[in-house]
């Protein structure tokens, strides 16, 4: 379990520096000397911490409960959280399977339109599938669209194994491969993450592009939604841990990637952003960064909410979330049978404190509380 380890890592580590300064007060190592030699011992504790656990930081499959017990699989999320029909939806759970043997868990919600267009949704690092379908329920309701959402391998009831970049990269080619076969219309597929999903979606977008120019009949998404989505964990890290931002430790001791601002550039598709201004845990800026460095897509919008937060924006926003969403796809659709040039889209920017409706407008804003159970 993500947190625990962390609260063990931290406690050891409050334990171990106890002990260390007790050990140099004996050895009458105190004052400027002492305080170096603690501060270079303490950042080599801090950097073999980050070394062995630094997965953990990040995938955390399992989150507390507000009981004080711990969720990992569907069945032990609040109620209301627990399957689509326990909030009025239908759905299918698809045998979906990875190119590892890996099973994936997840549901299809179908739209009452068989030829509606298809959201496949990645969600964040933090919890099973099931804590989003409050979230799932308003897209179902206010955009019409067939919903696809995933659990990542050893999160909720996906099969046990190592979580890491490659093979939720499997899981996500996985439930793309079936979103495309089942679907009337597999051209209006979108592929829509947040936070980590974004991560995910945008290295998809790529290495489905690239399938697409080296055979012309390889299935294209319809474009690319992304939401709170950082540029890589290499700035995460300069982020949240500044003091291990040196280049040894980005080179040599960081394993995890997710170089989105690398792989958006190559992804030519249009593209919405929509981003929380006071998201406290990917700062806003890493949206303007992808948004300057996807220099391949077939245009841009980018929707800022401007109280939101990392786990809240979709419902800060309140209904102009969806307005954005649901014109963004028409628009799409709209122009699928005569594609246009990228400048002849062109960009779009808009605030969530003023007044609007369509995309290329600015967007209103609510101030929804947040929603029980979301977590990230």
């Amino acid at each position: 379990m993500g947190i625990i380890n962390q609260f063990l890592a931290l406690m050891a580590l409050r334990y171990a520096v106890g002990k260390l300064s007790a050990g140099l007060t004996a050895v009458g190592l105190s004052g400027m000397g002492g305080t170096a030699v603690m501060g270079l011992l303490t950042f080599t504790v801090l950097v073999c911490c980050l070394w062995y656990f630094q997965e953990k930081l990040l995938y955390m499959p399992s989150v507390p409960n507000q009981d004080g017990s711990w969720i990992t699989t569907p069945a032990d999320n609040p109620e209301g959280l627990r399957s689509p029909d326990e909030q009025g939806l239908p759905s299918e759970e698809p045998p979906i399977v990875a190119a590892d043997g890996v099973k994936i868990h997840a549901w299809f919600i179908p739209a009452s339109d068989p030829n509606a267009p298809t959201l496949m949704f990645s969600h964040e690092n933090a919890g099973n599938v099931g804590l989003r379908l409050q979230e799932f329920k308003e897209l179902h309701a206010r955009c019409g669209c067939h919903i696809l959402a995933y659990d990542y391998r050893g999160y909720g009831f996906s099969g046990a194994a190592t979580i890491e970049e490659e093979g939720i990269m499997l899981d996500a080619h996985a439930a793309w491969r079936w979103v495309v076969g089942r679907v009337a219309r597999p051209e209006l597929i979108f592929l829509y993450g947040r936070s980590l999903g974004g991560a995910v979606s945008v290295r998809l977008a790529r290495e489905l592009c690239e399938a697409r120019e080296a055979a012309a009949d390889a299935p294209l998404p319809a474009g690319l939604i992304l939401c709170n989505t950082f540029t890589s964990i290499q700035a995460m890290l300069a982020a949240k841990y500044w003091l291990l931002d040196w280049g040894f430790v980005r080179r040599y001791l960081l394993r995890m990637r997710w170089r989105s601002i690398e792989h958006i550039g190559r992804v030519a598709l249009p593209l919405l952003m929509m981003v929380g201004d006071r998201d406290e845990i990917v700062p806003s800026e890493h949206t303007d960064l992808l948004r300057r460095a996807a220099v391949a897509a077939l245009g841009v919008q980018v929707h800022r909410v401007a109280d939101g937060t990392h786990n809240d924006t979709w419902m800060r926003a309140g209904p102009a979330y969806f307005q954005w969403l649901r014109a963004f796809i028409d628009n799409v659709e709209h122009k699928a049978a005569a594609p246009v040039a990228r400048d002849e889209v062109g960009d779009a920017v808009a605030d969530a404190d003023a007044p609007s409706l369509p995309p290329e407008e600015d967007g209103a804003s609510s101030g929804s509380s947040p929603s029980p159970g979301r977590v990230d």
